[in-house]
C-alpha cells in the first residue's frame, strides 16, 4: 500500500509539474518563432552578455566592455538593433564566460546552458536526492526561465543549494561550491556568517575557493578588469537598482526593495531592505534548515529577479519531499504551488510581482514549522 501511495503521489506531482511548465513552453514557441524569423541577437538575451562578456574579455578588449556605447554598438554590429545590453558581472564571472566565449554565440550560449543543468544535476545527486527529484527541478518554471533568458539561476543553485545540502556530508565540497558563488555576491548575504558559526570548515573551503577564483581573475584578464568592475559596472548597477532604469534590467526585480521603492522611495525602500537584510543573516544564524537559508538568501538581496527564485523553487522542493512524509499543514499545498508555479507565470502577469516577498515570507514560516528537513551542519 505504501508503495502504491508513493506512485500515486509521484503521478500527481508529476502532472503539476507538467502543467506548471505550460507558460514557459509557450515563451519558447516564441523564442523559437524569433529564431526563424532572423532576430537572433534578441532570442539570445541575456546569454549575449555571457558570450559578450567573455569574448571582451579573452581579447582584452577592456575599453569596450566598460564603455556602454562602445559595447552596444559592438553587439549591434553582430545583430542590428537590439535592446539595451549591459556587462554586469565581476572578473570572476567572466573567467567562467571566457571559457565558452571561444565558441560562437549560439554555440557558446547553449553550451552554458547545458553545463549548468548537468552542473545542478549532478550536485543534487551528490547531496542524495532522487532522480525524481532532479527531474522535478530541471524542469520547475524558474529553471526553465532561466534557460529562456540564458541567465544563471541553475548555477547558483547548484553552488548555493548544492553546497548547502552538502555541508553536512561533504563539508570542503559544500564550502568550496558556496565560495565559487562569489560569481553573483548578492545572493549570499547571509551565508558567510552562518558558515562560520555551524560550519567552520566550510567557512574556510569557502573562504579559499573565493580566494583561488579572485585570484585566477586577476591573473587571467590583470588589475584592470577589476578596476573597471569597481569603478563602471558596479556603480551603473547600483544606478540601476535605484533609479529602476533601463528597465530592461530594473523591470523584472522582485527584491523586498523592488517591491517597496514606488510607495516609500529608494531612501524608505534601502532602510526596509536593510533591516529584511539584517534580519535574514542573523535569522540565518539561528536555523539549520536548508530552506529556511534559501529563502532567507533571497529575502536579503535587494537585486533578486525572477529567475533567481530558483533558489526558493529549491526550497519548495524540499519542504513538498518533507510534508509528504509528514503531513501538511492547511493552507500549505496551496502556497507550495504557488511559490512553484509563480517564475513561470509572472513573466506573464507582472502585475503580481509585489507578492513576491510575502509569498516569501509565508514560505519561510512554514520552512520553520518542524525542523524536519536536513539540517547542514558540518
Amino acid at each position: 500500500m505504501a508503495e502504491k501511495s508513493q506512485f500515486q503521489h509521484r503521478v500527481k506531482l508529476s502532472l503539476l509539474v507538467g502543467l506548471c511548465a505550460l507558460p514557459s513552453v509557450f515563451e519558447a514557441v516564441a523564442v523559437i518563432w524569433g529564431v526563424r524569423h532572423g532576430l537572433q541577437g534578441k532570442a539570445l538575451r541575456d546569454g549575449l552578455d555571457l558570450w559578450a562578456g567573455g569574448f571582451l574579455l579573452r581579447h582584452g578588449q577592456l575599453p569596450v566592455l566598460f564603455d556602454h556605447t562602445a559595447y552596444q554598438a559592438f553587439l549591434e554590429g553582430l545583430y542590428g538593433k537590439l535592446p539595451y545590453h549591459l556587462w554586469s558581472y565581476p572578473p570572476t564571472y567572466g573567467l567562467l564566460a571566457s571559457v565558452f566565449a571561444g565558441l560562437p554565440p549560439w554555440p557558446a550560449v547553449l553550451s552554458f546552458d547545458a553545463a549548468s543543468l548537468a552542473l545542478l544535476a549532478l550536485v543534487l545527486r551528490l547531496a542524495g536526492q532522487s532522480w525524481w527529484f532532479v527531474a522535478a527541478m530541471l524542469l520547475a518554471p524558474a529553471t526553465l526561465e532561466s534557460v529562456l533568458e540564458h541567465q544563471n539561476a541553475e548555477l547558483m543553485t547548484a553552488l548555493i543549494g548544492g553546497g548547502l545540502l552538502l555541508l553536512g556530508a561533504r563539508p570542503r565540497l559544500g564550502g568550496a561550491l558556496i565560495g565559487l558563488a562569489t560569481v553573483k555576491p548578492q545572493l549570499g548575504l547571509v551565508l558567510p556568517l552562518y558558515l562560520l558559526r555551524r560550519a567552520p570548515i566550510g567557512f574556510m573551503y569557502a573562504g579559499l575557493a573565493a580566494a583561488g577564483l579572485a585570484a585566477a581573475s586577476l591573473w587571467a584578464f590583470g588589475p584592470a578588469a577589476w578596476a573597471g568592475f569597481m569603478h563602471y559596472t558596479s556603480p551603473v548597477m547600483s544606478n540601476v537598482l535605484l533609479t529602476g532604469q533601463p528597465p530592461e534590467f530594473a523591470g523584472g526585480l522582485v527584491s523586498v526593495f523592488a517591491v517597496v521603492k514606488p510607495y516609500l522611495g529608494v531612501g524608505g525602500a534601502m532602510a526596509v531592505q536593510g533591516v529584511v537584510s539584517v534580519a535574514a543573516v542573523i535569522a540565518g544564524l539561528k536555523t539549520r534548515s536548508v530552506p529556511a537559508l534559501l529563502i532567507l538568501s533571497a529575502l536579503a538581496s535587494p537585486y533578486l529577479h525572477v529567475y533567481d527564485l530558483l533558489l526558493t523553487t529549491l526550497a519548495t522542493a524540499l519542504l513538498v519531499r518533507e510534508r509528504l512524509r509528514g503531513g501538511f499543514a492547511p493552507g500549505e499545498p496551496v502556497l507550495f504551488f504557488l511559490a512553484w508555479f509563480a517564475p513561470g507565470l509572472l513573466p506573464w502577469a507582472p502585475q503580481y510581482a509585489h507578492l513576491v516577498p510575502l509569498a516569501l515570507l509565508l514560505l519561510l514560516a512554514s520552512a520553520w514549522r518542524r525542523g524536519a528537513v536536513p539540517a547542514c551542519d558540518s
